[in-house]
């Protein structure tokens, strides 16, 4: 359910659900975050038929508890693991074959405001040149610290500024703006955006494929907007570090330099920056100065995956992933 502290600020919704909405939902072995993300999106009006679940192939009750207790939803089940860009990929294309012109992408470790869909409806509809949705997120604990409120790109190296990570609810976070970025945990989507793009580059098997889908979408002339009345809780699970999680998450950075660097002489010069940063993070970890690993897990992980994200072939060399 909705943190409480949350909920009482919230207001039911009274507008009738819309038909040409569809919710797609990656997922693996997190059932219990499931359910009540599934349960949350009930309670905001959303007709559970609309709901698509992608299953990565979950070693845990996932498919059954959906089959269970949501009969009528969309579940997926995957035959292995696909990644989140694979399994929201999939979806999307189940959502477009059902003629859906909105397109909600969420994290399995989310939970939604009862009131959270009809501001991200009407700012796709007061704005054509509106891409992507994106609404005010917070931690689930504690539910009144800001996740993400709009984020935009540094100039050089990508990264995010003006994310107002861990802030209160302030003016200055609670402001509908363009962006540069939304987040993959919760962002509403045009149909034509999916179409034109094909969704998420499966290069990147996890993280950073939201990044690169939404510079693409700029590209095409797109916008990213950040919708603060619209509000939705995440329990930010992959956070956690791991070796696993510095794997992917350095290989995705340097493939997603890779295909951005705007000259050889700058992706260079990035190229000697994220493995320098991996050391003096590293470094700084080592000494205590730094609590939490910026690699996002051990050293010697997080140079293998930029090492694979640096030298790997990828699917698509052009430098946007084209429709099929």
């Amino acid at each position: 359910m909705v943190p409480q502290t949350a909920w009482k600020r919230s207001k039911l919704m009274t507008h009738k659900p819309e038909t040409n909405l569809s919710v797609v939902i990656p997922t693996y072995n997190r059932a219990d975050d499931l359910m009540a993300c599934i349960e949350s999106l009930v309670k905001a009006g959303i007709p559970i038929q609309q709901v698509i679940i992608v299953d990565n192939h979950s070693a845990d009750d996932t498919v059954q508890r959906v089959n269970k207790t949501y009969p009528d939803a969309i579940l997926i089940p995957l035959e292995d693991n696909k990644g989140a860009t694979g399994a929201s990929n999939i979806g999307f294309e189940r959502a477009l074959e059902l003629g859906a012109e909105f397109i909600l992408r969420l994290d399995s470790d989310t939970v939604v405001a009862p009131d959270f869909l009809e501001p991200l409806l009407d700012g796709a509809a007061q704005n054509p040149q509106v891409g992507i949705i994106a609404p005010k997120i917070y931690y689930y604990n504690p539910s009144d610290e800001i996740w993400y409120a709009g984020a935009d790109t540094h100039p050089w190296h990508f990264g995010t500024i003006n994310g107002h990570r861990h802030e209160k609810d302030a003016p200055e976070n609670s402001a509908v703006r363009e962006v540069d970025y939304a987040w993959g945990a919760a962002m509403l989507i045009h149909s034509e955006v999916l179409r034109k793009t094909n969704g998420f580059d499966p290069d990147f098997f996890v993280y950073y494929e939201e990044v690169d889908f939404c510079q693409r979408v700029q590209k095409l002339g797109y916008k990213i907007l950040y919708s603060p009345e619209a509000r939705i809780w995440h329990k930010v699970g992959s956070s956690v570090n791991s070796s696993w999680t510095a794997y992917h998450w350095n290989r995705s950075k340097m493939l997603f330099y890779r295909k951005h660097a705007r000259s050889s002489t700058h992706y260079l010069s990035l190229v000697a920056y994220a493995f320098s940063y991996a050391l003096i993070d590293a470094a700084l970890k080592f000494l205590q100065i730094r609590k939490k690993s910026g690699n996002r897990g051990p050293l010697k992980d997080a140079l293998r995956g930029l090492w694979d994200g640096f030298h790997e072939p990828r699917s698509d060399q052009k430098g946007d992933h084209e429709p099929a």
